[in-house]
């Protein structure tokens, strides 16, 4: 897999795919201003908010289009890792040759996803750019999207189906 940055005619807005061979999986739109992120597939749209926490904001807080926090993001920068949880599933993720970003679950050797991010040139200036916490929020919010798409409990909220 790997992202891509696609031109976008406003300064406040990136925009990536997420392509796997020459098939788009998933778009993410990234407002930095109003830190809100646009997810969209084929079958879904979404709006996520970004949001900081923590004694020196190094925490980021992922909220659904309703302000319902979905997961948290932490990154530790000097290393290179962190850990994101989505819906109270922990996944780890580090950042390897400042190029491929890999997302796992147990260990880093058997990766649930690995992202080449050189297409993606906000990516390696990330340790420069001040919205650097949310855009890694934003790619990696887009992998677990595109790796895990909605649970029963969120289909459930957005359908009223019962969950069985």
């Amino acid at each position: 897999m790997k992202w891509v940055y696609v031109n976008q005619p406003s300064v406040y807005i990136r925009k990536y795919q997420l392509t796997e061979g020459d098939n788009t999986k998933l778009v993410i739109k990234y407002n930095l201003d109003q830190q809100t992120v646009r997810i969209s597939s084929e079958e879904n749209h979404r709006l996520f908010f970004i949001d900081k926490t923590g004694l020196w904001h190094n925490k980021t807080i992922l909220k659904n289009e309703y302000g319902v926090e979905i997961g948290r993001l932490g990154i530790d920068k000097v290393h290179g890792t962190g850990i994101i949880e989505i819906e109270g599933k922990k996944y780890y993720y580090t950042l390897q040759n400042n190029s491929h970003l890999i997302v796992y679950e147990h260990s880093v050797t058997m990766p649930l996803a690995v992202c080449d991010m050189t297409e993606a040139p906000s990516f390696a200036s990330l340790s420069t750019n001040k919205y650097s916490n949310e855009e890694y929020a934003c790619f990696l919010l887009g992998i677990c999207w595109y790796l895990f798409p909605l649970t029963a409990a969120e289909h459930h909220e957005f359908t009223g189906a019962s969950v069985a």
